[in-house]
């Protein structure tokens, strides 16, 4: 009897090894069609809570009987948490416009620091166009000039009032002024960074939608 001879193509052929897919990985660039409308939208999210989220803290915070020290830090700390959500709602907007879209931390930071930077002008215009409508430029002046004074009074040492008394002219305020604007500024765009980056943890992943 002749030996059976299988020809290619039986079932005695090992089956070639099939490539495994690959796994959702992200890509490092934004569609920033979608991308700009995404941070947009977390920032006037962040210019609203902005203005409204203080407000509510410092009113909780004289109900409850708390002094002056921790209701600047209560407020200052869910100014800052406002920002980190904005952060992290703009990755979320973004994978909802583009689900097949992945995230990675540098894309979050970046989709982040740009709904700050939009937070910061949606928040900052209509307070200066307030400021120059109401004409209140002069009393937010004076209300410096009066904390620098009280600070020079406090201070024993003849040379930090004489600091402060100088801190005191126009263009030393205005140039105080534009600091702290900038630093404003920084710390919506750090904030608001960090959560968008934290956001891609959450919601970078394609398997996560």
């Amino acid at each position: 009897m002749e030996p059976a001879v299988f020809s290619a193509g039986t079932p005695n052929d090992e089956a070639p090894a099939q490539p495994l897919a690959p796994g959702p990985t992200p890509t490092a660039v934004i569609d920033w069609r979608q991308g700009a409308r995404s941070s947009a939208l977390a920032g006037i999210l962040l210019a609203l809570a902005i203005f409204f989220v203080p407000v509510i803290v410092a009113g909780m915070g004289l109900v409850l009987h708390l002094g002056q020290a921790a209701i600047g830090f209560l407020v200052l700390l869910a100014s800052w948490c406002c920002m980190v959500v904005a952060g992290a709602l703009s990755g979320r907007f973004y994978r909802s416009r583009l689900p097949e879209a992945g995230i990675s931390h540098g894309m979050g930071a970046r989709l982040g620091a740009v709904s700050g930077l939009l937070g910061f002008f949606f928040y900052s215009v209509p307070q200066a166009l307030r400021l120059a409508f109401f004409k209140l430029g002069s009393s937010v002046r004076l209300a410096m000039q009066k904390a620098i004074e009280q600070s020079a009074a406090q201070s024993p040492d003849p040379k930090a009032q004489e600091i402060m008394r100088n801190l005191m002219s126009p263009g030393a305020l205005a140039a105080f002024l534009t600091v702290l604007v900038v630093l404003f500024l920084l710390i919506f765009l750090v904030c608001s960074g960090l959560g968008g980056a934290i956001g891609a943890s959450i919601w970078g992943s394609k398997q996560s939608s």
